[in-house]
Formats: structure tokens, sequence, C-alpha cells
């Protein structure tokens, strides 16, 4: 009787670490490229600057900033202002383990902007990105 107690609860115990296991495994690992990443947005007087950094998890093809676009609030619509894509200058680079930089962008005092933010890592396996939206006010 205690050995089929023993053994059912071990069959139990095992079956609860199985569920579990995968769960934390899937969640801890966020992605095959990007090992870090960070994005900011400072305004400075007159302008609207843009700080990234991303670090891959070995020497990546390609790495930066993927893309960032910049909207001004015009009634209850945002209005495209301007762009930097991954070929523009200090946006990717190639070979490389990580990449960071600011790009800044002319702002008015009062307005209100919106800035989206997309960085990647890419190697022979795959791209990833990650995204964020700020919303600032320019100086």
């Amino acid at each position: 009787m205690k050995t089929k107690r023993v053994l059912s609860s071990f069959l139990v115990l095992a079956c609860l670490v199985s569920l579990i296991i995968p769960t934390f495994a899937a969640t801890a690992r966020a992605s095959d490229q990007i090992r870090a990443y960070r994005m900011d947005t400072i305004v400075t007087e007159g302008a609207v600057n843009i700080e990234f950094s991303i670090t891959g998890k070995i020497i990546m093809n390609k790495i930066g900033c993927e893309s960032i676009y910049l909207y001004r609030k015009s009634g209850n619509a945002w209005v495209f202002v301007a762009s930097k894509k991954e070929d523009d200058t200090g946006m990717s680079k190639t070979s490389k383990v990580a990449h960071g930089n600011t790009i800044s962008f002319a702002g008015t005092a009062g307005t209100e902007y919106m800035v989206v933010v997309t960085v990647f890592a890419e190697d022979d396996a795959a791209r990833d990105t990650r995204s964020q939206t700020f919303y600032v006010t320019g100086k």
C-alpha cells in the first residue's frame, strides 16, 4: 500500500515538473539573435534625439536600428515628419556583435511627437526585431 502511494506521488510530481520546465525554458530565451537592446528618446532644445543600442548573441551579419519614424500631432491625428532606415548613416553595421548610436531630428518647442523605433539583429538563420513607441514634447 505504501509503495503505491509513493509511486503515485512520484508520477504526479514527474507530470508537474514536465509541465513547468518547458514553459520556463521557452520564456528564458527571448531570441536566438538578440542578447540585449535599449531604446530611448531625449528631447533637447530644438531636437528630438533617439538613442538605441543592441547586442547580438554572436557576430551578426547585420545589426542596428531598422527604422525610426517621427510623427507630429496635428489636432487628433499624427502626421509623418521624417524617418531613417537601416541603410542610412549611423543606423546599422555589418559583421558586428553590437551597435548603438544617437540619431537626431529637428524639433519644435511645444509640439507633441510620436517616435516609433525598431532595432534588429540578423544572422544566417533569421532576423529578429524589437519595437518601441515614445511620446515626447519638443523643447
